[in-house]
């Protein structure tokens, strides 16, 4: 995330993606990656209708973890407040679901602001309209 200007105060930026079936598989998912300006982050996967006992979850082509599956859903989160390693993340990183080497479910990391991020103060939103007037 170096060189990316993701610090707005203490509010956190979400980069999410749903991870689409690809290759004719139909399971879904979605992943979030969150980063506080303190430097704490956290990676949420949930997983549903894989068959299977596990799942590897690649980041930009590179294994990051595999997952267990309980009746064909998964969920884990990583969190470096909790000790675990999480790499850096950006938009346009591509995660990828794979069993047997072979992509199931992909997704690419776009960015998402928490509601209210840009909305303009009300004063000022009225300010600028009496001023139109």
């Amino acid at each position: 995330m170096s060189g990316l200007p993701f610090h707005i105060g203490r509010i956190r930026i979400a980069l999410n993606s749903k991870l689409q079936g690809v290759n004719g598989f139909t399971g879904h998912g979605d992943v979030a990656f969150l980063f506080w300006r303190s430097g704490a982050k956290k990676i949420d996967i949930g997983l549903s209708g894989v068959a299977g006992q596990t799942a590897d979850v690649f980041i930009d082509d590179a294994l990051y973890r595999a997952m267990p599956l309980d009746n064909g859903a998964a969920r884990f989160t990583v969190n470096t407040s909790h000790g675990d390693s999480v790499p850096d993340l950006a938009p346009g990183t591509k995660v990828e679901i794979r069993q047997n080497g072979e992509t199931i479910l992909g997704g690419t990391l776009g960015v998402k602001t928490p509601i209210g991020l840009f909305q303009l103060p009300r004063k000022l939103v009225a300010y600028l309209r009496s001023r139109a007037s």
